[in-house]
């Protein structure tokens, strides 16, 4: 085969490939364009029958979600029980899977086996059990309830996930430490947490991010005083009509924080996943 042909070929290849990546990006940038578009059209370009993609901006939408009696509470709960799932998961689940990664308890199979199933089983399996945990405890319409289901829901991921980093630390780190007259939890908290802090990374994200967009269990046990703001989100669906330019409003507020925290720590993220999924 000539060099040409060669050439040839190899740039036929790249613009194929090109092609298809272009492809791949549009068909999942294309919705959060959408959504965004339609937050920023006044009724009349949203409600037509062929696409409006030239029109003049509105921060209408925006302006009347802000005035929304219950926003700035469904914001604050949010916030408030994704920061505490988080900060749960993390400390727990790095806790969970050190356990399991240095201490070979009987019926270890089991237990791993027991924590990965819970993970598979839908939420809507589990959400008559939360439910009536909640209301036997009285907890419903509270934070603590919603806390509690998203740290039970999400802990095994992150279990699973850092398992795998503290596989790749060498015991004789722990010896050493000990001999040194560190006691478990100073081992724990200083030695080897900062060295798993990619994982950590990545399990804080991933745990952030389900929070913060969950909807199932906030909109079951949960009321006007805690709702979250994928439930007020759902409010925009009427029996009658939707209200797009609303709901499209919000769904790009609760998009902001998501997208950010992965643009900012993509670096974390990406290593976090691959190395405790390839050495793990």
């Amino acid at each position: 085969m000539s060099k040409k042909n060669r050439a040839q070929k190899k740039i036929v290849f790249w613009i194929a490939f090109y092609a298809a990546l272009i492809c791949i990006v549009f068909f999942f940038v294309f919705p959060i364009f959408w959504i965004m578009s339609t937050s920023l059209k006044q009724r009349v370009n949203v409600y037509t029958e062929k696409p409006v993609l030239c029109f003049p901006v509105t921060w209408e939408n925006y302006q009347r979600v802000f005035e929304l009696q219950n926003f700035g509470r469904s914001l604050l709960n949010s916030l408030i029980v994704a920061v505490s799932v988080t900060l749960i998961i993390m400390y727990f689940g790095a806790l969970a899977a050190y356990a399991l990664t240095r201490w070979r308890i009987r019926g270890y199979s089991w237990v791993s086996l027991s924590i990965i199933s819970a993970r598979m089983f839908p939420p809507i399996a589990l959400l008559p059990s939360f439910f009536l945990f909640a209301s036997r405890l009285g907890l419903v319409d509270t934070r603590s309830v919603l806390v509690f289901t998203h740290a039970a829901y999400g802990l095994p991921f992150a279990v699973f996930m850092l398992a795998g980093f503290f596989r790749q630390i060498p015991r004789d780190l722990d010896d050493a430490a000990l001999i040194d007259g560190c006691g478990y939890f100073q081992l724990f908290n200083k030695i080897m947490i900062p060295s798993i802090a990619p994982g950590l990374a990545a399990a804080a994200i991933l745990s952030f991010i389900y929070s913060w967009n969950e909807f199932l269990f906030a909109l079951v046990l949960t009321r006007a005083s805690t709702k979250t703001l994928p439930v007020v989100i759902s409010e925009f669906i009427g029996f009658v009509q939707v209200d797009w330019q609303g709901l499209t409003a919000m769904t790009t507020i609760l998009m902001i924080p998501s997208i950010l925290i992965s643009f900012v720590a993509q670096k974390y993220l990406v290593r976090g996943l691959t190395a405790g999924a390839v050495k793990g």
